[in-house]
Formats: structure tokens, C-alpha cells, sequence
């Protein structure tokens, strides 16, 4: 079956903004009765996190997406599903079996894809995908730390983390543990969408995570006579972004085969000029901050492995 392809290039192409050191935040002063230890990630050159904070706007396609497309450039790619209670990383990358014990027998193998993505997913680790996981606050930070530090990643360039919905514990636990790089968020063409997401952007700018832009996903149709229709409404992405303040990073099509693809777990096989376009700009700032953050800071303070295998 070939991959379905999206047949119209992307017409707005801003120009993605320089990410001068002076405009990196520093990270806030520590709270015991707030915070939570940072993770040693030393053997990860740069995390993504994917944020929306609103259900439903695809943010799990756009982190599989830009995964799948970093990887096709030839970089090491690793992606953490921190929705813990909706995990579907996992079934998307095609990666649905158990993740072996690493030689040491204290760590687990992440699972890889066809395309060579690494992932972990709850998914994964959990005895069955059909039982829900119905768990509060301090157990969902357990796992999502747990799921970063006892599993033996390789090597990577780019950890890219799937948040779930909402401004609660599962960001906020990634935003102390990782202190990503980058922070993508991701909207629909709507207004309710792009109220959720606000909020979202808010928390990030909280936590001084370095906001890298906003993609608007599901934006528009092609129909197979080369139409273009808005089902949601003309597209209002850089207006969106540039209510939040932040660069807008480009606009992703509705696929009619691309749903069938993540059910089988070939979502790797899907590529289009817009999904590499915006690919392009996300790994660039990207780069550019981790860059700047690199030159203008001070090494970053890790746990010992001590620590790393003690702190919960």
C-alpha cells in the first residue's frame, strides 16, 4: 500500500526567528515544596517536548511525525509517551512488543521501530492494553520518571515527549525532570483550541521552558481534484501564534489515509512537503536554543548514578 501524500505544498512560509542567547530564560530558583529532582540525561543531546493541553488536536500524529522526520535525516531519535493513563506512541510506531531487560538486568531495552525510532511507552510495559490505569497525581510522576530512568537509552540527538492532555502533573513533573530544550505546541484551527493551548504556553513559560513555536494541525483538506476546503474554518494559525507570542512554525493537513496508517503502525511511511517543512523549522530552533543554552550556561547539574537510582 503506497503512504498517502499531501498534495498541496504549503503556501504561508514564515521564516523561522533567531533564538538570540539574551532571549533564553533561566530556569527558576529551586522549591522543595515544589519541585522534583532534574534526571540524568546526559546521553541526550537535546529534549522536545509536545504540548497542547487540549485533547484531541493530534498532538500524538505531530510528535510521531516529527520523530519519523528527524530520524529520515539521519539523526538518533528517541520518543518518551508521557501520557501515562492514553498511551499510543507505542501502537503508532508499530512497536506493540515486550521491551527486553538490557545486559545489566536493572534497565530495559527501549523498543525500536522500523524507521529506527527508539520508544517507550506504559504501553508497552503494562500487562494488558485493554485495563485502564487508574491512578493519582504521585503515581503518574512515578512512572513518567521511571519510564526515562530505567530504560537504557542509547545515544541520542533528539527525546521527543508526547504530554498528554492538561497543565497538571504529567507536564510539570517533565518540565522539572527534563527541562526540555524545546517545547512545540500544537493547535486545531478553532478558537476553543487555541484557548486550551494558550494556557498550555503559560505553563511552559512557567517552568522557563525555552517555547520554540506553534504548529496548527488539521488545517485544511485536499481533495483528490486538487480543492482545497476548510473544514474547520479558514486557517488562523499565525494569528493564533501571534497572540501567544510565539514564532508560528507552519500548518499540517487533514490526511484521509494517514488514520489507517498510525492504526497499522506505519505512521513512519507517511511523508509530505508540509510535515518535512515544518520538521525543518522545528529541528532548526531547536538546534539554534540548544546552541545558545549550551554556550551561555553552565553544564548542566545531574544526579549521580547513585541518586539517579534511588530518587523516585
Amino acid at each position: 500500500m503506497d503512504a498517502p501524500m499531501a498534495s498541496r505544498p504549503e503556501e504561508d512560509t514564515p521564516q523561522p526567528l533567531p533564538m538570540a542567547p539574551g532571549a533564553i530564560p533561566k530556569p527558576p530558583p529551586p522549591d522543595a515544596s515544589f519541585g522534583i529532582g532534574r534526571l540524568d540525561r546526559s546521553r541526550v543531546r537535546s529534549v522536545l517536548a509536545v504540548l497542547s493541553g487540549k485533547g484531541g488536536v493530534g498532538k500524538t500524529y505531530v510528535t510521531a511525525i516529527l520523530a519519523a522526520e528527524f530520524a529520515r535525516s539521519g539523526a538518533r531519535v528517541g520518543v518518551l509517551d508521557a501520557d501515562i493513563t492514553g498511551p499510543s506512541i507505542a501502537r503508532v510506531f508499530g512497536v506493540t512488543e515486550v521491551p527486553p531487560l538490557s545486559p545489566d538486568g536493572i534497565h530495559i531495552e527501549p523498543l525500536r521501530s522500523k524507521g529506527g525510532v527508539f520508544v517507550m511507552s506504559m504501553a508497552a510495559v503494562t500487562a494488558s492494553t485493554q485495563v485502564p490505569l487508574i491512578w493519582r497525581g504521585p503515581m503518574i510522576n512515578s512512572a513518567i520518571r521511571g519510564l526515562f530512568k530505567d530504560t537504557a537509552w542509547p545515544q541520542l540527538d533528539y527525546l521527543l515527549v508526547d504530554l498528554p492532555p492538561g497543565t497538571s502533573d504529567a507536564p510539570m513533573t517533565v518540565f522539572q525532570s527534563l527541562e526540555p530544550d524545546g517545547v512545540v505546541v500544537v493547535t486545531a484551527p478553532t478558537e476553543l483550541s487555541a484557548e486550551v493551548v494558550a494556557k498550555s504556553s503559560a505553563m511552559a513559560k512557567t517552568f522557563a521552558a525555552p517555547l520554540i513555536g506553534l504548529i496548527e494541525n488539521m488545517a485544511f483538506l485536499t481533495c483528490p481534484h486538487g480543492e482545497r476546503i476548510d473544514l474547520f474554518g479558514p486557517s488562523r494559525g499565525p494569528e493564533y501564534a501571534s497572540r501567544m507570542g510565539l514564532p508560528y512554525l507552519g500548518s499540517l493537513p487533514i490526511v484521509p489515509g494517514l488514520p489507517a496508517l498510525a492504526d497499522a503502525g506505519r505512521i513512519e511511511e507517511f511523508r509530505s512537503p508540509e510535515t518535512a517543512l515544518v520538521a525543518g523549522r522545528v529541528r532548526l530552533l531547536l538546534d539554534r536554543l540548544q546552541a545558545a543554552r549550551a554556550s551561555s550556561s553552565p553544564p548542566r547539574p545531574r544526579d549521580s548514578p547513585q541518586e539517579s537510582r534511588t530518587r523516585e
